[in-house]
């Protein structure tokens, strides 16, 4: 029965992506930002649908399981990144018009340097998430005892084409049924969860039973430095990540994109509390060794196979709107900033013929992928430092660019380059600067090479050097 569930629910996840490809998708600027036209909730459902994903759900009930509530400060700490969005950049970015980040990095400090370093950190961070989704969409399927690499394709696989036929248009329509179902999935599992513990006060008893600390019941449990670790690389990533400003870009108007970062945001904020309450729920009713089980264990222990595969859909829906996401922003860099920008293979006005190429190499993005989680595991780590990199080395030209009129070009290529570089070298090395993340003392470093530059070349200027 839960297969049989999984199997319709891929159906339809197909054949809307071939609907809308079908009806709606005539040119590269449909495919690749839904044609500028969503609208509030549309907009606000595919936002959250990004950041919900299986590190979410998975994540977050193993967050739930070791730490309690403070678990849910990752979902949290997406969910204020989000409403961040709302009041810095989301209006003002989608009134110009933009397709990529890079694309403001270019026309706000000129040059092509900073577009192509810009793009080539984010397209490498976004190939080596998708793939570690397609091994998250692996082990989700292994709970129906689905083992190997069978799964894994075929789901993978699915969300590729979907993407490839319909674009942002099938990944925003299938991010918003996505969403609601996996939002009905936590839901239903936490309520399961206290409805076999008695409650929220009979969970707590029979978790102090098992002996856990005081703190697991505080919000703070963490710890500030550990919360702060936590928090400001998620925002960080949220406020400049490709795959969350295309969905800005895509919104009918900066009102539009504003409203539904707020929504979006609140959203996440309060979603990311059932996970939490479901890895509390596992750790006080089974003997796990590992709290990344107690999704699963919920699952196969707690639930009826009908109900299960309801929720086991809920994880895959969540997975498969992040790697749609992922796959559809990885796409737009390589189409808007290398095919067009760069290399100047195509005039942007090209619609219909963008559109294939938008299309094939969305496909071939998508495989590799795959092909990289199935036969190159190990490298995913190594492709996911570029996250790091990216998140270091842009956050402060993209940010610092809109505050401060007067930063200058050398200013932000020098941040960036060096702000990337000191991330790297915290990743090889391991670097511990006062149990910060590379990214954090990365872009204070950046930062500071961001204010120094730009100040040195604004006075050779003045000076008519």
């Amino acid at each position: 029965m839960i297969l049989l569930i999984v199997i319709i629910y891929m159906a339809i996840m197909l054949g809307i992506g071939w609907w809308v490809g079908k009806h709606y998708i005539q040119g590269m600027t449909d495919f690749l930002l839904a044609g500028r036209r969503l609208g509030v909730w549309m907009c606000a459902a595919t936002l959250a649908a990004t950041h919900f994903g299986g590190g979410m759900v998975m994540g977050g009930s193993e967050y739930g399981y070791n730490y309690g509530w403070s678990g849910a400060w990752y979902g949290v700490s997406c969910g204020i990144g989000i409403l961040l969005l709302a009041f810095t950049t989301a209006g003002k970015f989608r009134e110009l018009s933009y397709y990529t980040v890079p694309d403001y990095l270019e026309q706000r400090y000129g040059g092509k340097t900073i577009r192509i370093l810009g793009a080539l950190l984010s397209l490498i961070a976004l190939i080596g998430i998708l793939a570690a989704m397609v091994l998250s969409a692996k082990g989700a399927l292994e709970i129906l005892g689905i083992t190997g690499n069978a799964g894994a394709i075929i789901a993978t696989l699915v969300f590729i084409v979907y993407t490839t036929f319909g674009g942002l248009w099938a990944a925003t329509i299938t991010d918003t049924i996505q969403l609601i179902i996996a939002t009905f999935g936590v839901v239903l599992a936490a309520v399961l969860v206290l409805t076999k513990t008695g409650g929220m006060a009979n969970l707590s008893a029979m978790l102090i039973a098992k002996g856990v600390e005081p703190s697991y019941f505080s919000f703070g449990g963490l710890g500030t430095s550990s919360i702060m670790w936590l928090l400001l690389p998620t925002i960080m990533y949220t406020l400049i990540g490709q795959d969350f400003y295309q969905r800005l870009f895509a919104a009918k108007d900066g009102n539009v994109a504003k409203t539904a970062s707020i929504i979006g945001g609140v959203l996440l904020v309060i979603i990311s509390f059932f996970p939490t309450i479901i890895g509390m729920g596992a750790r006080a009713l089974s003997d796990l060794d590992s709290g990344g089980n107690s999704f699963p264990w919920v699952v196969q222990n707690l639930m009826n196979p009908v109900i299960g595969g309801i929720v086991l859909a809920a994880i895959l829906s969540a997975i498969m709107s992040t790697a749609d996401s992922l796959l559809t922003a990885a796409t737009s860099h390589i189409v808007k900033d290398f095919w067009i920008e760069t290399f100047q293979m195509d005039e942007i006005k090209d619609e219909k013929k963008l559109l294939n190429i938008s299309r094939n190499f969305t496909f071939i993005i998508g495989i590799l992928g795959l092909l990289i989680a199935l036969i190159m595991p190990g490298i995913i780590d190594a492709l996911i430092y570029s996250y790091t990199m990216y998140s270091a080395g842009v956050f402060i030209p993209v940010i610092g660019g809109v505050l401060w009129e007067s930063a200058t070009r050398e200013g932000a290529l020098a941040s960036l380059i060096i702000g990337s570089i000191v991330a790297l070298w915290g990743i090889l090395t391991n670097a511990n600067v006062f149990g910060a993340p590379a990214e954090i003392y990365a872009a204070l470093v950046s930062l500071v090479v961001f204010v120094a530059v730009s100040l040195a070349t604004q006075n050779r200027k003045t000076d008519g050097v």
